[in-house]
């Protein structure tokens, strides 16, 4: 709905919306100490807004000085001197030297950040002597005079830099000797000395970040303030959420109280006020953040009310903060809205009338009549008749908290074709003043967009359900059904009954009434359907409830009475599912489902309020195998009882009913801890007390894929013969799909021995599948040339393997007539995932598993045979072998031959004649020399040999 405040008559100009601009802090007088603090185990010099409470500490400023500063500030800090320019600075010392002539030059210097912005050097002199003159700390006072620029009053210390005061000295009688010789200038800080403590005076604005806003409840700090409220308006508009947020340069520690005022106008009197507990403000980044709910009476008066912020710091300074609008309680205002019994939209049919009624509701003062007048913003397409109201000369509204319900009535034209789907018009409501200064004036104007939707005679209803009597809280939307868990829990106590408010809404032309049928619960689970308000039972015919007739474009709350089951063996949650279908559609069927679930429980609830995933509250994922998800669980003892019930939280993993649902469940690992992260077993609670665990599970590697329900039951302690009272919580874990390249395996089961040639041989084989989703898987084999191979009789088999499932297969094997003996033959298979084909450099999810087998042959024909048509490399190797060494063997017998020739010539040159003359020599018998010839030839041969290898070596 929008609202748009109105200045003058029509026409109207909107005005821009701004943000309030930032409340511009104080400057106050601050006295900064020069402590000594710890803070995260570390101990150091500081200056601090808080007066020192320990004893003084003395320490040196000769030789390296000394140095304290702020923490780092939170925030942008101007800092004005004390007066005017100059920083006061008060240090409590004591100067002595043996040497009563010793002077000492002391210089103090005061940085912002790394900028010196002031220094001061001054000569002290007449030290003391020691013990006899009765030494002491004595008051020094001096002045730093700020380094201004030219046009400005202070200096700035920027967010995160810190104010820094360096003090130190060089004395005259440094370095001198002696047994009675001495040279001291000391500070004394950290405590009180004497009436006085050592430290800075300054002006700063320390708290200029600090805000108050104005917003309707439960809206964050960024979002638009709102300014105007109607005095008269409903209860629940009549609330505003007042934050704070108060920041301070200092730190926490220099923030006192924090609280807010809205003033009556022209008054000092508040309307509201308000200091905010510890426990209403909560630390962020070192500021205080926190809101407090005005909720202001109905009749406040009208006018402008101020606002404003006040902080009172560590050392008194009050610092308040004015809200640049402050809060407008407005004379005129309007309010347009639906009735309760009307549906959001105006329904059409071709050439019917159609009607809608408005609420108008005076917001602004009791004492301001108003006269409204009602129109459309926009003309109606053509074809449509003139909007009709039920009072065309207007509607008039006594006073703030009076209301009137304006019917408008519209005539479709018969043709409808070209009225888009989300046709939408404005109804504008303008008020005008009939008394006081604004007479006749125009002084507001609401408006609310009406939806216009094209209709049957009959259609199926819009279903909503609430599980509360002022229907805010819903659980069900028909038309929006995503945005609500069926499955989320609605707790009924065992003895109690439980109510739901379920509107049902005709969004045909005509009146109708609906049946409503029980489509699904959970034996021992009963239900009674009444109108709400009346309490009248809704007519049963046969298996169904029957509504009264509902017109058309309104709605009827029936009230769902839920009856939890009495045997205690029954379940506990169970699914609601209903059907509300037409009654008087008779051509068609026109149904709307209804679902949601309740769930008994036993005086103690426990309800997940946030997890890990941040998703649907109770349900977590997807996640990978092997995670760790938590649950933050909230464990309330429902009951009024005012005695303490130790309620036993047992650990998931040994709990029966999640085993029964899933062995698998009592190997996961379950840590269930307090706050504190102390084990947490036992919650000893009273009745409306709760206790906060949170449950961390760590889930196994080897986990199929979807959701996993394991329960979390608090269980209180038996106790005699009674049964223990119980809960149930449900913790819903989704496992992401996991498909790994690789994760399909293939074995050989059976062992097989050699193959030989024309033989058939099974081999069997398993297949599992080691992915936690079911996969499709078509396997083929490639088998070596002139080999036959198929899979189970066929080309390729195919499986659907269930998520870490196995199934067995068989490869028949036919060798080729005739095989070598111990040949190797590789069959290769392919499996593919047929949801899973890709395969890259990178990824690849088919898998080419080899497997081999060695061949034998029989028979000595047969081996040779296969030798001869197709040898091995060893054969052709032993052939080639073969045949060099009969060559070799001919070459040697030839050389012998030659040889025994030059011999015979030697021995008697005729005989080369004669073998010359027969052109080829004589017949190797006619040459052969007689037996003892022939053993001396051999004796010469050997040691023609000899020789030749003596010659060969030189």
């Amino acid at each position: 709905m929008a609202v748009v405040p109105l200045e003058n008559p029509t026409p109207i100009e909107l005005e821009e919306v701004t943000q309030p601009m930032l409340s511009a802090g104080s400057f106050v007088d601050y006295e900064l100490y020069l402590d000594r603090i710890t803070k995260d185990q570390v101990t150091f010099n500081a200056l601090t807004t808080i007066e020192p409470t320990g004893g003084a500490i003395e320490e040196s400023v000769l030789g390296g000085g000394l140095s304290f500063q702020t923490n780092e500030l939170l925030s942008d800090l101007s800092v004005k001197g004390k007066s005017g320019s100059i920083v006061k600075v008060t240090t409590f010392m004591k100067f002595q030297s043996s040497d009563n002539s010793s002077t000492a030059d002391l210089t103090l210097e005061l940085f912002a950040g790394s900028s010196k912005v002031a220094s001061h050097t001054e000569e002290l002199g007449d030290p003391c002597r020691g013990l006899l003159d009765g030494c002491g700390f004595s008051s020094f006072n001096f002045d730093l005079v700020l380094d201004l620029d030219e046009n400005g009053d202070s200096i700035l210390v920027d967010d995160g830099s810190r104010l820094r005061l360096e003090i130190s000295a060089d004395a005259s009688c440094e370095g001198s000797s002696g047994p009675l010789s001495s040279c001291v200038l000391d500070l004394a800080h950290s405590g009180k000395i004497g009436n006085g403590y050592s430290l800075i005076e300054i002006r700063a604005n320390a708290l200029a970040g600090s805000q108050v806003r104005m917003h309707e409840v439960g809206d964050g700090w960024s979002e638009t303030e709102k300014t105007e409220w109607s005095p008269t308006h409903r209860v629940e508009n009549r609330k505003i959420q007042l934050t704070v947020d108060v920041r301070d340069a200092f730190g926490r520690s220099d923030i006192d109280s924090v609280s807010v005022n809205i003033d009556k106008p022209n008054t000092a009197n508040p309307a509201f006020t308000h200091e905010f507990t510890n426990n209403e403000l909560k630390l962020d980044n070192e500021g205080l953040v926190g809101n407090i709910t005005f909720a202001y009476d109905s009749g406040i008066a009208s006018g402008e009310y101020p606002l404003n912020l006040t902080i009172t710091d560590a050392q008194g300074n009050e610092v308040i903060y004015n809200h640049p609008q402050g809060v407008k309680f407005l004379e005129h205002d309007l309010f347009i809205e639906f009735p309760p019994s009307q549906i959001p939209k105006l329904l059409v049919a071709p050439g019917q009338t159609s009607s809608v009624q408005f609420s108008v509701l005076h917001t602004g003062s009791v004492a301001s009549e108003l006269s409204v007048e009602m129109e459309l913003q926009q003309s109606l397409p053509s074809g449509w008749s003139d909007p009709n109201w039920d009072s065309p000369g207007g509607y008039t509204l006594s006073g703030g908290g009076s209301s009137v319900n304006p019917i408008l009535t519209i005539q479709a034209p018969e043709d409808l074709s070209t009225l888009s789907d989300n046709y939408q018009i404005i109804i504008e409501a303008y008020a005008f003043s009939t008394s006081g200064v604004d007479s006749g004036d125009q002084v507001r104007k609401v408006s609310i967009p009406l939806e216009v939707e094209k209709v049957n005679q009959f259609g199926p209803p819009q279903i909503d359900v609430y599980d509360d009597v002022e229907q805010q809280k819903q659980i069900f939307a028909s038309d929006r059904p995503e945005l609500y868990n069926e499955n989320l829990s609605h707790y009924i106590d065992y003895d109690k009954v439980g109510d739901f408010y379920m509107s049902i809404s005709n969004v045909g032309f005509d009146d109708d009434s609906y049946r409503i049928r029980i489509q699904e619960i959970e034996p021992g689970w009963t239900f009674k359907f009444l109108v709400n308000g009346t309490g009248t039972e809704l007519v049963e015919q046969g298996i169904d409830s029957l509504t009264p007739i509902i017109g058309q474009g309104e709605k009827l709350i029936v009230k769902v009475e839920v009856y939890p089951p009495i045997d205690r063996d029954a379940d506990d949650i169970s699914l609601v599912r209903l059907s509300v279908t037409s009654d008087n559609s008779v051509e068609e069927v026109f149904t709307t489902p209804v679902v949601w679930t309740v769930h008994r429980t036993y005086g103690i609830v426990g309800e997940v309020i946030s997890d890990s995933d941040g998703g649907v509250l109770g349900q977590i994922g997807p996640v990978a195998p092997g995670s760790t998800v938590t649950y933050n669980v909230r464990i309330t003892d429902s009951t009024l009882e005012a005695g303490t019930t130790n309620w036993v939280i047992k650990n998931p993993a040994a709990l029966q009913r999640n085993i029964d649902n899933d062995p698998a469940y009592a190997t996961w690992l379950y840590e269930i801890t307090d706050i504190e992260g102390n084990i947490a077993l036992v919650a000893p609670l009273a009745g409306g007390q709760y206790i906060d665990v949170e449950v961390e599970v760590t889930i196994r590697q080897q986990v199929q894929a979807g959701l996993h329900v394991v329960y979390l039951q608090i269980a209180e302690e038996p106790d005699g013969d009674e049964e223990p009272r119980y809960f149930d919580l449900p913790l819903t874990i989704e496992v992401a799909e996991e498909v790994v390249p690789g994760n399909l395996i293939v074995e050989q089961k059976s062992q097989t021995s050699r193959i030989a040639s024309g033989q058939t041989i099974d081999i069997e084989y398993r297949i599992d599948n080691l992915n936690n989703v079911e996969v499709d898987v078509v396997i083929s084999v490639k088998s070596p040339a002139g080999w036959d191979a198929t899979l189970d009789s066929g080309e390729i088999i195919s499986f659907t393997l269930d998520a870490f499932s196995s199934e067995d297969f068989s490869m028949q094997i036919t060798a080729p007539e005739k095989v070598k003996n111990g040949q190797i033959v590789e069959f290769e298979l392919t499996v593919t995932p047929t949801n899973y084909q890709e395969c890259t450099d990178a990824l690849c999810y088919i898998q080419k598993p080899t497997f081999e087998f060695k061949t034998e042959s029989s028979g000595l024909l047969n081996s040779i045979m296969s030798e001869i048509e197709d040898p091995e490399p060893t054969t052709l190797v032993l052939f080639l072998s073969v045949l060099v060494l009969g060559g070799f063997g001919l070459y040697r017998r030839g050389q012998n031959k030659m040889k025994a020739q030059m011999f015979a010539a030697m021995v008697d040159p005729s005989t080369l004649e004669v073998l010359e003359s027969e052109e080829g020599g004589l017949e190797e018998s006619s040459i052969v020399p007689e037996e003892p010839e022939e053993e001396e030839f051999d004796d010469i041969e050997l040691e023609l040999i000899e020789l030749e290898t003596l010659d060969d070596e030189s």
